[in-house]
């Protein structure tokens, strides 16, 4: 009696500085298995330890041995405006988007090696950050700095596009009808930004030429006037020292003590209640110039930790949204699923 054929399938890899999610997927795309590595420094994971996490997730589960692909969630993929297969060429690109994205394309290209060293034979694909939001216009991407700098590609690229493409492929299933026109996307969470989609394209979002513009966050600043930097730089700060406190001491952590939202709505001290208000408050104020590049707005939905799962932020978010005349109907919670597209894009580019 011979032994069944084993079930073919694609791994996903979600690479952060501190943690590295991997899914398991078979190639109609059903999710088989997930699981994550946390509290460590990617930077120094080898390909052997990855093996041990693949193999925990395989073993038991009548699989292939090995995935047929591999799919990698890179954060800025530059002048990249679709996922793609990754080559030499492509690899070489990412490599020096390393320059814009220091925290986050790293730990991504850092797990890219160890995965093909283990997978030789897998094909692999990049799925970018950025990418979603290659369609808007060049008056929302420019920077009106000079030119040496703006040919040095400076410019506004927009982040979180893998949960925005999720959010705009799987949000008409659940609503049970088309996609609304001019659709307020808001990914609320450890990293927040909102995203202006019109007609299922970014025309703008909050995020610029890195993650950390835009809504106030966990631990990132946000919106921040340049001068400020300007101003510490001149009073003996380094460089290294503002990007770490504007990456990790800055945002909810440093007007409320605490970086989660959870926590902090569980209090009802002054500081807690500030840092929740504020949080809200910027939120409000990107909202408004979003809704203005798409001439109004049809409907509004939330992901991410915060979006789903924070009613009382999106309660006040939609409370001060009024003046648009969305009502309840209007708002709808979807669950982030970045593994999940990756997953697609990934088996889409191995069916041609």
């Amino acid at each position: 009696m011979t032994d069944s054929p084993r079930r073919d399938w694609i791994l996903t890899l979600n690479a952060g500085s501190s943690s590295l999610k991997l899914a398991l997927y078979d190639l109609q795309g059903a999710e088989i298995a997930a699981g994550q590595m946390s509290e460590l420094d990617v930077m120094t994971v080898p390909a052997a330890r990855l093996a041990e996490a693949v193999e925990g997730m395989v073993e038991g589960r009548g699989l292939a041995p090995a995935p047929l692909a591999v799919g990698h969630r890179v954060a800025h993929g530059v002048e990249f405006r679709a996922p793609g297969e990754l080559t030499g060429e492509m690899r070489a690109a990412l490599e020096k988007a390393c320059a814009f994205a220091p925290l986050h394309n790293p730990p991504a290209l850092h797990v890219i090696d160890a995965a093909a060293e283990l997978f030789p034979r897998a094909r692999r694909v990049a799925c970018f950050d950025t990418a979603f939001h290659a369609s808007q216009p060049p008056e929302e991407t420019t920077f009106p700095i000079p030119e040496r700098w703006r040919a040095a590609g400076l410019r506004r690229y927009g982040f979180h596009g893998l949960s925005y493409a999720s959010m705009v492929r799987r949000l008409p299933a659940q609503l049970g009808g088309p996609l609304p026109r001019r659709l307020l996307a808001c990914h609320l969470g450890a990293g927040s930004s909102m995203a202006a989609i019109l007609d299922g394209r970014s025309v703008a979002t909050t995020m610029g030429f890195s993650p950390m513009e835009g809504l106030v966050m966990a631990t990132r600043c946000g919106e921040l006037d340049p001068g400020v930097i300007f101003h510490l730089l001149r009073g003996g700060e380094s460089a290294q020292s503002l990007e770490t406190a504007l990456n990790r001491e800055s945002g909810l952590k440093a007007l409320g003590g605490s970086p989660s939202m959870k926590a902090l709505l569980e209090r009802d001290d002054p500081q807690a209640r500030f840092a929740v208000e504020h949080y809200c408050h910027w939120a409000l104020r990107h909202a408004g110039s979003l809704i203005a590049c798409m001439g109004g707005v049809d409907a509004i939905c939330f992901t991410g930790g915060i979006g789903e799962h924070a009613a009382p932020v999106r309660a006040k978010i939609l409370d001060g949204l009024r003046w648009t005349g969305l009502d309840a109907a209007a708002a709808h919670v979807i669950v982030a699923d970045e593994a999940g597209e990756i997953a697609h894009a990934t088996l889409a580019i191995l069916r041609g």
